[in-house]
């Protein structure tokens, strides 16, 4: 039920397109139904009989007139007589739109006629008949003979007074100068020109509701996704952590695209089908006698999608599975190609992507076989129907209780019947398919963010503050021992700190919780004197200019990744190459600051990608710089100018600046070097005061530096 709701919830903006789409199946279904019958029609009334359309005599002969009138009370009559007007031989008149030459003293019927006539004039009209036929004289006592042989052998069978009433009728009109040839032409032709109107009409309404459906669908899509983007761009660490990247690649394409194809679904097929279900079986029912083969036909039509749902379900649900394994392998690969490479790997690969891919390929050969098992069965059950239709039908039409024109139409409402219910029976099997891309949908978008903003935040200060870290611990989630350990130090504005220990010593872990990638398990982090808890993400991050400890590059060019979306004036942007020493990466390159990158700056060496990720931090001018370990591509002469030039600006700016380091070179000259050993610090100071202090820090000198550099530190 909450799947249904989540999908109601995406298309109760679209309610009035809906709405229109529901009108215009309704109008399709009826204007498709109506075809059958009419074909019906041109078959018994156009070809059966001529072009008559109805019982009711519009002319008849001076002869059978008079007759007819003494098979009738006298009320009846009276009513009968006034009905028609009188013609003599030779004069002229129109019926039905054919001009009619009288051949012998007719009598045609007033446009005024009682609606009852037709039911005063059947049986007189046969009596008639059936006197002239048998050259009986027409008196009161032939009049009871005749009634007496007509209820032998038709009373009961009203289906039946009325075709003989037809057949009738052509005699009648041949005989009083009517052109059956002209009367039945101009029938087929005007029930035919009426048929084609209504295709055309059906045909329009389908084409603007699939149109709208389809429109729909993807507006649905469209904004589905982009609310899993927008989600996923919220996550913290610990959020992707659960979810794959492959996951949620399938679930923003694949799973996305089973959803529309439900939506387009349930605005077209699931709309139609019972709608056209429902109508057809009321149009069969006017066929008690044959009903029975529809019934038996859709019990049997029930088992086989029944079983086929037993069978596949379980299938439907793990394809989804394995198409997450197949993109996770693929792209571990695609990132892992030069270490596949490098270590001769190449078949081991193969076959574990060959594991995963004949699974898939076993399991989506197993759905197809059972599907295309079941429609070649459907088809043969529909072609049974018909032909024992046609079989049954048969004796019906021999007695006249059904015309060769009803079992057409009883064909075609049956088929409609038949194929409304496996449309219905087919959509139960892909619906819970489609739900459980629905399910794994919801599952990312209704998951609880571990880092979200305060309800009421506070502005965030103007200017530079102190950023302070106060008894803080960190532990990732469902870990047993803290990361980061009662971590205390502050960082003033115009203060390099450093970060510097071995790995795995919690370095990248404590500046990513200054981001807010994280938060604190105990203690606080302060800025102005305030939690940054208490403050927005965005307002807080827009403080900082983060280097990450691996340099990632968006497809694009130079330009766009320093600016990075952000309005970055030109002389900003050009102090931001010069400071990060990228002045030669876009001075080599003929098209400059539109040199094209690729995605994740594959075109461009490491130390390249790092100084143009420090440009991109130091284009933003914020307040703090954090660079996690983003030096360690750069040689020493460049990481020296580097360097030299960062604090410049960062005394001009009175930012604040945060390392992470490897090299001792890179961080001698911070205002606070802070030593973290298994997530403890074991040393604050300089250069030179933890040289004596610190035994850790001795430790990484001693690896790092020559003898002389010691002595002289």
């Amino acid at each position: 039920m909450k799947t249904f709701k989540n999908i109601a919830r995406y298309l109760r903006p679209f309610w009035l397109v809906f709405l229109v789409i529901i009108a215009l199946t309704y109008a399709q279904v009826q204007l498709d139904l109506t075809l059958p019958d009419r074909m019906s029609d041109i078959v018994t009334n156009g070809i059966q009989y001529g072009g008559i359309k109805d019982s009711l005599p519009k002319v008849l002969s001076a002869k059978t007139y008079e007759a007819m009138a003494q098979f009738m009370q006298d009320a009846d009559a009276a009513k009968f007589t006034s009905a028609y007007k009188s013609y003599e031989k030779g004069e002229k008149a129109l019926i039905d739109g054919i001009e009619v030459n009288f051949a012998t003293s007719s009598y045609v019927l007033k446009e005024d006629y009682d609606k009852d006539l037709a039911k005063i004039e059947l049986e007189p009209f046969i009596y008639a008949n059936l006197a002239r036929q048998n050259d009986i004289e027409v008196n009161e006592q032939n009049a009871e003979a005749l009634a007496l042989m007509l209820d032998e052998t038709l009373r009961g069978q009203e289906s039946s007074f009325e075709a003989m009433a037809k057949t009738y009728l052509r005699d009648e009109y041949a005989l009083c100068g009517v052109t059956l040839s002209t009367l039945q032409t101009n029938y087929i032709l005007n029930s035919g020109l009426l048929m084609l109107g209504i295709a055309l009409l059906c045909a329009l309404t389908q084409v603007i509701s699939t149109y709208l459906a389809t429109k729909l669908a993807a507006r649905v899509a469209a904004n589905i996704r982009k609310d899993i983007f927008k989600k996923v761009e919220g996550f913290s660490n610990s959020d992707m952590d659960k979810f794959s990247t492959s996951s949620l690649i399938t679930r923003t394409t694949n799973d996305v695209t089973q959803l529309q194809q439900l939506i387009q679904m349930l605005c077209r097929i699931i709309l139609i089908a019972p709608m056209m279900g429902i109508v057809s079986i009321s149009k069969v029912m006017r066929f008690p006698d044959l009903i029975w083969i529809l019934v038996v036909a859709l019990t049997f039509i029930s088992i086989v999608m029944l079983a086929t749902l037993v069978i596949a379900m379980p299938k439907f649900q793990k394809i989804q599975g394995l198409v997450d394994r197949l993109n996770r392998v693929m792209r571990e690969f695609l990132d892992g190609m030069l270490v596949i490479r490098a270590f001769g790997s190449e078949k081991l690969e193969e076959k574990r992507f060959d594991g995963v891919n004949d699974e898939y390929r076993r399991t989506d050969l197993f759905v197809s076989r059972v599907m295309s098992f079941v429609m070649p069965l459907l088809m043969f059950v529909m072609n049974m129907v018909t032909v024992l239709v046609i079989w049954f039908g048969a004796s019906f039409v021999d007695i006249n209780v059904i015309s060769v024109g009803e079992i057409m139409a009883f064909i075609q409402y049956a088929m409609q019947v038949i194929m409304s219910f496996m449309i219905v029976a087919m959509i139960w099997i892909m619906i819970p398919r489609a739900l459980v891309s629905v399910r794994r949908i919801f599952e990312v978008l209704d998951t609880d963010y571990s880092i979200k903003d305060i309800k009421d935040p506070i502005a965030m200060p103007q200017g530079n503050m102190t950023l302070a870290f106060e008894n803080v611990s960190f532990a990732y989630p469902g870990a047993d021992e803290c990361v980061l350990e009662d971590i205390t130090f502050d960082a003033k504005p115009n203060e390099t700190v450093a970060f510097i220990g071995s790995t795995g010593s919690g370095k990248s872990t404590l500046v990513k919780l200054i981001v807010r990638l994280f938060d604190v398990t105990a203690g606080k982090i302060t800025y102005g004197g305030n939690d940054i808890r208490l403050y927005r993400q965005v307002d807080l991050r827009e403080k900082i200019g983060y280097v990450p400890q691996k340099a990632l590059l968006f497809s694009g060019t130079i330009r766009s990744n320093i600016e990075f979306g952000k309005e970055v004036s030109t002389q900003m942007l050009q102090r931001a190459i010069e400071i990060s020493q990228s002045q030669e990466i876009v001075a080599e390159n003929s098209q400059g600051l539109d040199t094209p990158i690729t995605q994740g700056g594959t075109n461009v060496s490491g130390g390249q990608r790092q100084r143009l990720s420090i440009a991109r931090a130091l284009a933003k001018d914020p307040s703090i710089y954090i660079f996690d370990d983003s030096f360690s591509a750069l040689d020493y002469a460049t990481d020296k100018k580097l360097r030299k030039a960062l604090n410049d600006l960062v005394s001009e700016k009175k930012a604040t600046v945060f390392i992470v380091a490897q090299r001792i070179a890179t961080i001698r000259d911070a205002d606070k070097i802070i030593v973290l050993d298994e997530g403890k610090i074991a040393g604050i100071g300089k250069h030179n005061e933890l040289l004596k202090t610190c035994e850790v820090y001795r430790e990484i000198a001693a690896s790092q530096l020559n003898g002389e550099e010691l002595a002289d530190a």
